[in-house]
């Protein structure tokens, strides 16, 4: 009797130390994920409102950006587009007007840890003009991007087989088209170049991500094609707008096997004619919450989709 309750707590002595020696691998590993990198930042004082901390605060988020992308690398998402119109009369050409756009969209492919040493410095150039430095090093994580699996593309109707499209004329109506190979959770921003904007969920909705269900087609936007809600009402529909010959914008999709984390978001801003725009954030709230996501989250799914809208 005393031998099998000897033999039962050194099995769970051995048990424990097994546990432990497993905790222990995985935080070691952990630690050796964080490497010490280094990076500088300088920007222009060009503000006088703004307080020399402000100045300081922003050179030291671009000497850890620039730091990152030195380090990981980037992800870069580009759309480039030549926009030509020549009038002619007989033969000879009147006018010719030759418009590029390039828009570019840089995401670090590492996370900022924990700042080791950081200094600053402020100078005056020839020209009179004031700059902030900032110099540091710290500890950062390289960023695994899971695969996209998921299909999606934007509409200008509602058929998925014949009405794909990322060209739009302005006041045209919009759809997008989503299926995925497994349960799990979408939100779909729209980026107008001044704010991001929260297309999936609704603006109805108080969740902070869209429940969907795996092989399902999903057509958003259309009110005829919402078989995924109760009532038709609850949908937003969306309209193209330019104020311009041409404009880019660009639709973010995330979808994640699980749920997002909470995100800040300001109320829909009501415009002319009973519009109104969705729910929104600022850039620089978004890409903090996206790279924030991003490191945390290994199985997050992002693809960017660009469209492009003539008058």
């Amino acid at each position: 009797m005393k031998s099998t309750e000897l033999l039962s707590v050194n099995n769970k002595q051995q048990y424990f130390f097994i546990v432990l020696l497993l905790v222990l691998f995985r935080f070691s590993s952990l630690l050796s994920q964080e490497v010490l990198i280094s990076g500088e930042g300088t920007v222009l004082a060009n503000n006088l409102l703004k307080t020399r901390a402000h100045y300081e605060n922003e050179a030291l988020m671009q000497a850890r950006e620039n730091a990152l992308e030195n380090e990981f690398g980037t992800s870069v998402i580009s759309n480039y587009e030549r926009h030509t119109t020549v009038e002619m009369q007989g033969r000879s050409v009147i006018s010719n007007s030759d418009r590029r756009s390039n828009y570019l969209n840089t995401f670090p492919n590492g996370v900022w840890i924990r700042d080791k040493n950081k200094s600053f410095n402020d100078y005056k150039d020839e020209n009179g003009n004031y700059w902030f430095t900032c110099k540091l090093s710290g500890y950062a994580r390289k960023i695994e991007s899971a695969k996209v699996k998921f299909e999606a593309y934007t509409l200008d109707g509602t058929d998925p087989v014949i009405d794909r499209s990322e060209t739009f004329v302005n006041g045209e109506s919009g759809y997008l088209y989503f299926r995925s190979p497994e349960d799990g959770y979408l939100i779909v921003f729209y980026d107008d170049m001044k704010t991001i904007q929260r297309c999936i969920p609704y603006n109805i909705s108080n969740e902070n991500h869209f429940r969907v269900d795996n092989n399902k087609e999903y057509i958003f936007f259309s009110k005829e094609k919402c078989d995924y809600l109760t009532d038709r009402k609850l949908v937003d529909e969306i309209e193209f707008y330019t104020e311009g010959p041409i404009d880019y914008n660009q639709f973010y999709i995330l979808f994640s096997p699980s749920p997002f984390g909470g995100y800040f978001y300001n109320p829909p801003d009501k415009l002319e004619n009973e519009y109104k725009t969705f729910k929104w954030m600022d850039h620089e709230a978004f890409h903090s919450w996206l790279q924030d996501n991003r490191a945390k989250n290994r199985d997050l799914q992002l693809q960017i989709i660009w469209v492009t809208i003539k008058k």
